[in-house]
Formats: C-alpha cells, sequence, structure tokens
C-alpha cells in the first residue's frame, strides 16, 4: 500500500508524472464546536492553512482533477451548493469553490446504507453506557441481562462495518485516473488503505494539532491537570 508522502519542498522530478493524492484530516468541526465550545477562529485558520498548502501543490504540479468526499455516496451527485450549508465567506468554501470553478469535480467515496449503518451502531454502543438505559434493559429483559456481551458484538459490528468502508473508499481511490491529482478530505483516524501506484501527502496544518488538543483537554480535563 502506498505510505504518506513528505510536504516540505517534494522533489518535483520524483512526483510530477505520478498519481497524487493530498489527503486532509479533519473532525466535524461545526459539531464540536458548540459542544466543546471550539473557537472557531482556530477552524477558519486551519482551513486558511490547508488551501495554503494546496495552492502550493497545485503551482507545483498542476490542479487537481477530484475532491473525495466521505459522507456522500460514489453514485450521489455533489456541487457547490453542498457546501454552502457551511457559509460562504469560510475558507472550507473558498478553497471547494477555487477547485471547483478550475474543473475539478466532487466524488463521493461511501456506499449506500454504510454510513447510517456506521452512525446507528456508535448510538447504540453510546447508549449502552448511559446507566438509565441499562436500568430500561434490565426492566424488561431481566436483572441477569449481559451487557458486556451486547458492547462486544456492536464493537464487532463497528468494526467489520469499518473495514468494509475502507474497502469501498481503496476500490474508488483505485478508479482515479493515471497521472491525475485528487484531494481527499476525511475525518482523522477513520482507517483506509491506499491503493499502490499513487503518492499520498498529509496536509496536517499546526492549528489542526492545535484544536485536536484542546478537545482531548476538555474531555479529559483530569488528565490535563495531571500534566
Amino acid at each position: 500500500m502506498a505510505k504518506l508522502g513528505k510536504i516540505e519542498k517534494p522533489d518535483v522530478s520524483t512526483f510530477s508524472a505520478k498519481r497524487k493524492l493530498y489527503l486532509v484530516p479533519t473532525l466535524p468541526f461545526e459539531d464540536l464546536a458548540s459542544q466543546y465550545n471550539i473557537d472557531m477562529v482556530k477552524v477558519e485558520r486551519f482551513w486558511g492553512e490547508v488551501r495554503e498548502k494546496i495552492n502550493y501543490f497545485i503551482s507545483t504540479y498542476g490542479k487537481i482533477s477530484t475532491i473525495y468526499m466521505e459522507g456522500i455516496n460514489e453514485d450521489e451527485k455533489a456541487g457547490l451548493e453542498y457546501f454552502e450549508k457551511t457559509g460562504k465567506d469560510n475558507n472550507h468554501y473558498k478553497l471547494i469553490k477555487s477547485l471547483l470553478e478550475s474543473g475539478a469535480v466532487v466524488k463521493g467515496i461511501e456506499i449506500s446504507g454504510q454510513m447510517e449503518r456506521a452512525k446507528l451502531l456508535f448510538e447504540e454502543y453510546s447508549k449502552s453506557l448511559i446507566p438509565e438505559v441499562l436500568e430500561i434493559h434490565k426492566g424488561f429483559y431481566g436483572k441477569d441481562i449481559n451487557f458486556d456481551r451486547w458492547r462486544e458484538y456492536l464493537v464487532k459490528k463497528i468494526q467489520e462495518t469499518q473495514d468494509e468502508m475502507g474497502k469501498s473508499a481503496t476500490r474508488i481511490l483505485e478508479e482515479s485516473p493515471a497521472d491525475s491529482s485528487g484531494l481527499l478530505l476525511i475525518t482523522d483516524g477513520r482507517p483506509i488503505e491506499f491503493p499502490d501506484g499513487i503518492d499520498i501527502f498529509q496536509i496536517r496544518p499546526p492549528a489542526f494539532d492545535e484544536i485536536e488538543r484542546y478537545i482531548r483537554e476538555k474531555v479529559n480535563p483530569i488528565n490535563r491537570m495531571s500534566q
């Protein structure tokens, strides 16, 4: 499988004739902003830094032909209006707009039903950890109900679904044209194997690590205090 490439001063003669994929790890920033009170200025700085890197690669290697997106089915049509829900004045929208205006197309990496199934399994697992839900189930099924086995089953199904989603995404990326450049926006940590014969450049600006560290500290305040 392909390995991640370095993004600092790449050798044009080495990479210019190969398929390229610019990988941008992201998070559901809008949802997390309300949940953890994230400063959206940091999110805007993240997308601004991503834009700078993407523009650099375009000036070095040429145009990006495909924007690969999670959350969109491979046979689903998505244009600029899909990205307008977060507003038109932010760097994320401006990045996509400039790419589409330059001829890039949006391509989903999901198979119909997989994302919905994954969300359902995650929600069911999360609910199984709520004491009130446990008491409700015990009231119906009896006090000897084994919630540990139920969670183990859910974890197994989550892993199976993630594997299926990863294979689907790999297949779609494998179908990218020769000598083409693509951009993949994908949730950080989502498992995926990259096809052979394609150079992967991860774009992970400092602003992303800053946001991720802030969320970890919010989730685990005890760990922060002990450091």
